[in-house]
Order: C-alpha cells, then sequence, then structure tokens
C-alpha cells in the first residue's frame, strides 16, 4: 500500500490492513518518516515479519530467524552458527512444517547425530543451535513450545568427559622461567594472572592498561575472518576493569621498553600466529610439566582463586562471565567438596 504525506508535520506515514498468524484483520499506523522510502521500507518489513505462519516451512522461518538475530551477533559467531546449521540441521529439518516439529521428531534427529560419532560437546552445541531457533519462534512468532526442551539436549552414555586441563601454580612458575621470548613470556604471565581470553588479550591496546593504577580495562575482542582482524566487543558483551599483580605489572614495563615506540592505540601483542601456543610448548617441554591449551590459562586463573578462596561473584567479575551460575558450573569441580570437612565445621556449630 502506498505511504502517504503529513503535510503539517513534513513527515511520511504508512498505513495498512493486515493478517496476524490466527486470521484476524488488523490495522496498522506508522508515523514520523522524513522520507518516503523510509515508511515504505518500514511497511515491508512489518508485513515480512507478520507473515509468520505456525505451518510454514522450517526452511522458510529460517530466513526471518536470520534476519532478525544477524545483526546482533559477532560475525565469528555467526559464521559458526550458519556452519552448524548447514551441516547439522537443514538436511533434516528443511522441508517440514514448523508446527509439525515435535519432542519426538527431535529424539529422531538427535539419533541420527549421534550415530555420526559426534562428541558431546558437539552434539550440545548443534542442540543449543537449534533450540536457540524455535526459543525465537516462541518468543517473538507466537509458536506454542519449543520441542527441543521437551525432548533435552542429546547424552552420551558411554562417553567420559576429558579432564579441564590447568595449570597449578607451581606448574605455571615452573613452565615460565623457561620461556625466554619476551613476548609469549608477557603474554602468557598476563593470561594466567588476569584469566581474560585470548581474544581480548590480542585486542588489548597500550591506553587499556594502566601501569601505575595497576588495572587493565577489557572490552574489546580479537578475531581473525578470512585472514582479516575483526574487532567486536567480547563474548558476552560485558565490560570490565581488574587489577593485576605487581610482578605483571613489572613485565608488562618491562615487555613495554622493548616495543618501538609504542603508541596508546597500538596492539599490546600485535598479530603473530602461535605465538602464545609456541611459548607454552617451550616452556612445558623443557620444565617437563604438561602441556595445556592456551584457553586452560584462563581455567588456570580460575582454579588459583578457588583455592586462594576468593569470593566467587568477585572471580565472575573478573572472568567477565554474564551471569555466576556460569561461573559456579563450569568451575564447580574445583570447589572443596570434601564432606570430612563439611562435618569438622558443623560439629564446631
Amino acid at each position: 500500500m502506498p505511504s502517504y504525506k503529513d503535510t503539517k508535520a513534513n513527515t511520511w506515514y504508512c498505513k495498512f490492513y493486515y493478517q496476524d498468524y490466527e486470521g484476524n484483520r488488523k490495522q496498522k499506523w506508522k508515523g514520523g518518516f522524513l522520507l518516503k522510502r523510509e515508511a515504505d521500507a518500514w511497511e515491508r518489513e512489518f508485513l515480512r515479519t507478520k507473515n509468520f505462519q505456525p505451518d510454514m516451512l522450517f526452511s522458510t522461518f529460517l530466513e526471518l530467524y536470520d534476519s532478525d538475530t544477524s545483526p546482533r551477533i559477532r560475525e565469528h559467531t555467526l559464521q559458526t552458527r550458519r556452519y552448524i546449521i548447514k551441516n547439522h540441521i537443514m538436511s533434516f529439518f528443511a522441508d517440514m512444517p514448523l508446527n509439525s516439529i515435535d519432542a519426538k521428531t527431535i529424539v529422531t534427529w538427535q539419533n541420527k547425530l549421534i550415530k555420526k560419532g559426534l562428541a558431546q560437546k558437539t552434539l550440545t552445541n548443534i542442540h543449543k543451535c537449534l533450540s536457540a531457533i524455535f526459543n525465537h519462534a516462541v518468543r517473538f512468532y507466537g509458536l506454542k513450545n519449543n520441542p527441543c526442551k521437551v525432548a533435552g539436549s542429546p547424552r552420551l552414555t558411554d562417553q567420559i568427559s576429558k579432564p579441564m586441563r590447568f595449570w597449578t601454580l607451581e606448574e605455571y612458575r615452573s613452565v615460565i622461567q623457561h620461556i625466554d621470548d619476551i613476548k609469549a613470556k608477557t603474554a602468557i604471565m598476563l593470561l594466567y594472572y588476569s584469566g581474560m581470553r585470548k581474544g581480548e588479550l590480542l585486542a588489548l591496546t597500550w591506553d587499556k592498561l594502566d601501569l601505575e593504577e595497576c588495572t587493565v580495562t577489557i572490552d574489546t575482542s580479537y578475531q581473525r575472518l578470512n585472514g582479516q582482524p575483526v574487532i567486536t566487543a567480547t563474548k558476552t558483551g560485558i565490560a570490565r576493569t581488574i587489577m593485576l599483580p605487581e610482578q605483571v605489572i613489572e613485565q608488562l614495563k618491562t615487555y613495554k621498553a622493548a616495543c618501538y615506540r609504542p603508541e596508546d592505540s597500538d596492539f599490546v601483542f600485535h598479530w603473530e600466529k602461535r605465538f602464545i601456543e609456541q611459548g607454552i610448548k617451550i616452556g612445558s617441554e623443557v620444565s617437563g610439566v604438561k602441556r595445556i591449551h592456551v584457553h586452560g590459562l584462563r581455567h588456570s586463573h580460575a582454579s588459583l582463586l578457588i583455592q586462594m578462596g576468593v569470593n566467587v561473584v568477585l572471580i565472575s567479575k573478573r572472568l567477565g562471565h554474564e551471569k555466576v551460575s556460569t561461573t559456579l558450573d563450569t568451575y564447580s569441580h574445583f570447589f572443596p567438596t570434601e564432606e570430612k570437612s563439611v562435618i569438622e565445621r558443623l560439629n564446631i556449630i
């Protein structure tokens, strides 16, 4: 339908009828547009979203879902999501009406995934991706329920979870003394004592470090997509400023003095493929300490704080978790749970 000119306000508005998914005819009005094409575009977008029908094909709704959510997601996360949908979801659900997909259908799909020999973590991530699609349909388009919640997440009964790999303080000290490369050594030290993610470390610029107040502000993340650097918000979108121990500050000062005329806006650690991994490898081999992944340094920091008895709320803040429950779910096995010590404390009361 055409848009109209509001001569008094010198703006444009659109006024039209549409049919909701229950078949009711309704009128919609929206004004305040500076240009006619803006009013026309708004009407087209509104009608597109209102064209939702519970019996539309899954593949058709997926186009709505992608259009609604992709602007709000980090590019790397979006690529991962689209890969999962293309390779593990679309081939099974594409031609099914959305409201025909029930818990039994989900279980059948899960069993097919299990037969592929996928790891438990992979299965869980794929299931979460599909569940998010149905959650969107429930929350914004009136679908009655999410069948993924009824079916539950797929579980492998015979797969043993791999233990979380991290360094104790003694192991870290043994490794770090055998790393000669100043860039790798400084990066590993900062990761161990801050708990920041690798992407957050690589996005760090000198102006985010206050070497006098001993703080670091973490508000961005570095990714490489198609060989090009991309700076985004942190994984959870949470910015945080945390304090660093003096030994880390001194190492940063030494490292900065070794850099060639660093500017405030320069990256602290200019991107170099696997320089942190290489430092870990060398330090582990020379010291004889088990080798861990870069993310294991984050686990190491969490373990260290828990062993020190630090409040879980503060640990969650330092790690940049959105919820304290995330910290508890991830590191619950690090907290002391020996029943004997509990009884000893209860006996004192």
